[in-house]
């Protein structure tokens, strides 16, 4: 491979034991926020996933027939996406409405054992809600890599994973995020958050976001809305490119 050789793969959140590194070591992590966006805006993901070939984890808010495609998608894991937005702004309600709220999702998607949190909601107390319905493993805790703080995943009490996230599409827009290098990408574990509706927007400004939402559940009239330069889906058509690139590499080198 010459001088500048990578050795990175991808995987699946609840793939991570922070005491092995082998299973998060120089791996990137590919995630999406379904966000209770149209099946066909979600489709439209699921096949850039699918033609790569590369491993995901897709964090599952509503029911959907979409939800069987994503289980038979190759290396794939289902984890859920909790909306807590509503405890927030609604005084005096309490751990059972948390409970009540994960319950309800865990119903869609029994089998999931990886969480994150809408807004990226979290607490002491919303922990051990999570432990005690089954999960193990949180991403709630963005530091963008422009922080130039190397990230880790790490374990807390009851041995819950938390797997900190480098990239957020949404938050990228906010504060103008450079993409990280293929250098930076190759240096330990990266986990990038992916929302369907940016990727199927190809969202580059919050205004386009913002100014396309009433057509959101109409994606025939929205594909009109998406961008024809750099974008989201483009940022994550390179990251998957790279990622099939570099495994198809290792491969090649371990003949």
């Amino acid at each position: 491979m010459g001088d500048f050789e990578l050795m990175f793969s991808s995987s699946r959140i609840c793939c991570i034991e922070p005491k092995k590194p082998k299973t998060w070591s120089q791996k990137i992590f590919i995630t999406f926020d379904l966000d209770w966006a149209h099946d066909e805006v979600i489709l439209d993901t699921l096949e850039l996933i699918k033609e790569s070939g590369v491993s995901s984890t897709w964090f599952i808010t509503h029911e959907s027939s979409i939800l069987d495609e994503l289980r038979n998608l190759k290396d794939a894991e289902l984890g859920i996406h909790p909306n807590f937005n509503s405890i927030q702004e609604t005084p005096f309600t309490g751990i059972h409405e948390m409970e009540n709220i994960v319950g309800e999702l865990l119903g869609i998607v029994p089998e999931a054992k990886s969480v994150r949190s809408h807004s990226l909601f979290h607490s002491e107390r919303l922990v051990d809600v999570f432990h005690e319905k089954g999960l193990t493993h949180i991403s709630n805790c963005f530091i963008p890599h422009s922080s130039g703080i190397k990230l880790k995943p790490f374990s807390i009490w009851d041995d819950i994973v938390m797997a900190p996230h480098c990239w957020q599409d949404n938050v990228a827009l906010k504060m103008n995020l450079p993409f990280p290098s293929q250098n930076e990408l190759s240096e330990t574990y990266c986990v990038f958050n992916f929302h369907p509706i940016h990727v199927f927007l190809n969202t580059e400004n919050v205004t386009r976001y913002e100014s396309s939402r009433p057509l959101h559940q109409n994606p025939e009239k929205l594909i009109a809305k998406r961008f024809g330069g750099i974008g989201t889906r483009t940022l994550l058509i390179k990251l998957l490119d790279i990622i099939k690139t570099q495994s198809s590499d290792v491969l090649v080198d371990n003949i």
